[in-house]
């Protein structure tokens, strides 16, 4: 598993907690990890095959080095799975439109069931309104046209 298929687990987890307002030092704790991950110069990897102690790297504690050890080792993260039994891997996607964030995310899907940038491209074309404040709406409508 390559450093940025860690990483982006790492931001999926963040994002997703977020979606559940969890406790914010737990979300930036993954999404520190994800950076730090992300700016590695060598392969997560091979330093567990060299058995250095990821705990090294910025922002990885004991925890977190466990989960990037069951990452690399089993190929999945517990708590990303419980996550992904909750919401859908599509709504991730959309934390890419900038000035969005996880709250108005989980607002579209829990009052429209819009699941992917696809679903909410063609609710509006069809012309209908989000039930969102207008900046928002104007903000996601702008993303969607590049």
């Amino acid at each position: 598993m390559t450093n940025q298929e860690i990483a982006r687990a790492f931001d999926k987890v963040a994002f997703f907690l977020a979606l559940k307002d969890e406790n914010e030092f737990k979300i930036n704790a993954y999404a520190k990890a994800a950076k730090s991950i992300r700016e590695l110069p060598v392969p997560v990897e091979d330093l567990l095959l060299a058995g250095e102690d990821l705990t090294k790297i910025d922002g990885i504690g004991k925890v977190l080095a466990q989960k990037v050890e069951d990452l690399v080792i089993i190929g999945s993260l517990k708590i990303l799975d419980e996550l992904l039994a909750e919401f859908p891997d599509s709504l991730y996607e959309m934390s890419q439109i900038k000035g969005v964030g996880p709250r108005t995310i989980l607002k579209i899907f829990a009052t429209h069931r819009i699941r992917s940038l696809d679903e909410l491209k063609h609710f509006l074309e069809r012309g209908d309104k989000l039930a969102v404040p207008a900046p928002y709406e104007c903000r996601i409508r702008e993303f969607l046209k590049k």
